[in-house]
């Protein structure tokens, strides 16, 4: 969400933040984060190729984004951004890639009984 200045909330920012693979979908994940991308130059997120491209443009609100993205949980654990981050480069550019959600794997009862 973004309040009436334009910059996303505390509860969007802790949001970002908090993503768990284990948990979350990386896919909804991500158009998410894109809908909560606002005055800095729009993101460019391919689906099919699970590429996103974000740059802030030096806008304080994209910023924080980035910065909630990198700070991750209360653990520390920046799940999206070690996960996915590709590239960072001068000027506030962004490139994270291979964003897909986990294939779930099925337990034989025979496997689950060995555990």
């Amino acid at each position: 969400m973004i309040d009436q200045d334009g910059y996303p909330t505390e509860e969007t920012l802790k949001k970002l933040a908090t993503f768990d693979p284990r948990t979350d979908d990386a896919i909804a994940f991500t158009e998410y984060l894109c809908l909560n991308w606002v005055n800095g130059f729009p993101p460019e997120w391919n689906r099919e190729q699970g590429t996103l491209k974000l740059s802030t443009g030096g806008w304080s609100g994209c910023e924080s984004v980035i910065t909630a993205l990198r700070r991750g949980n209360e653990d520390g654990i920046a799940w999206f951004w070690r996960l996915f981050w590709y590239s960072s480069r001068r000027g506030g550019h962004y490139e994270f890639r291979d964003i897909r959600n986990p294939k779930k794997t099925k337990v034989t009862k025979r496997e689950a009984k060995n555990e």
